[in-house]
């Protein structure tokens, strides 16, 4: 799947920097940080990151080439930041960071325990990791408004082997992957963010920024049209006084090399 990149950094990428700046507060980045941020999508908190630690660096890893056509146009002016092409679970370093940072990418991951180990790896001895993304059972309304929406539309046909392409695993889970993996002082938490949207459209051009390009990519553009209808109508009984509000659980993970 190809990634808009204007359309998520201007509309999909704000909910996440929410979490994003949570997470960056939680990793504690030190002036002299080495840190590679994984799954770094257009750059914005990679950015930050490398204005944090000042006087160390920062590299940021992402494998789709739209992403980094996005980020690498700020990293031009900045000493200490530089973007790579890669993925998480086929990462190759080896002992080269002191944080290894990630917000709201690896559930694209299917191979949660290569990324892990592969992120054990790239960390020197007493590094550490601050990662973020969606938890399990993050967002309902998106799988029930979806499957309700290809029910409505008569849309089946095109989704007889159809497979999510992301992996949420539970906190006790991922946990217990980290531990596997060799890292200590593990920390899975999760929280919950509430969203608030003014209109049916921003809703939708949210989700299609992110969590719908997988529906979308299995069907013509024609029948996308009627998807999207049916899936956003169904917003409306998320609707109160403030506009369109719903829960998006998130889970943490912190711990140690």
């Amino acid at each position: 799947m190809r990634w808009d990149a204007d359309k998520y950094d201007l509309i999909g990428s704000a909910p996440q920097a929410d979490a994003g700046r949570d997470l960056i507060a939680l990793a504690g980045i030190k002036r002299t940080d080495t840190i590679l941020d994984l799954g770094c999508g257009t750059g914005k908190l990679t950015l930050e990151l490398a204005r944090l630690a000042s006087d160390g660096s920062v590299i940021g890893m992402d494998p789709s080439d739209e992403m980094l056509r996005k980020a690498l146009d700020i990293s031009s002016q900045v000493h200490n930041l530089k973007f790579i092409k890669g993925s998480a679970q086929e990462m190759d370093f080896n002992g080269a960071f002191g944080l290894v940072f990630s917000n709201s990418a690896l559930q694209w991951v299917k191979e949660q325990r290569q990324a892990i180990e592969g992120t054990y790896r790239a960390l020197r001895p007493g590094g550490r990791i601050a990662f973020q993304m969606p938890a399990k059972g993050f967002f309902p309304e998106l799988l029930e408004y979806a499957n309700q929406a290809i029910k409505t539309t008569g849309l089946e046909q095109y989704f007889k082997n159809f497979a999510l392409p992301w992996c949420f695993p539970s906190q006790k889970e991922y946990a217990g992957l980290l531990k596997d993996a060799g890292f200590l002082n593990v920390k899975v938490f999760c929280k919950d963010y509430r969203l608030v949207f003014s209109s049916i459209k921003e809703v939708l051009d949210w989700c299609i920024s992110s969590g719908l390009r997988p529906y979308l990519a299995v069907m013509p553009e024609k029948e996308q049209k009627y998807f999207k209808y049916a899936f956003a109508m169904q917003f409306e009984n998320n609707r109160t006084g403030r506009g369109i509000e719903f829960n998006f659980k998130r889970l943490f993970a912190l711990a140690d090399k």
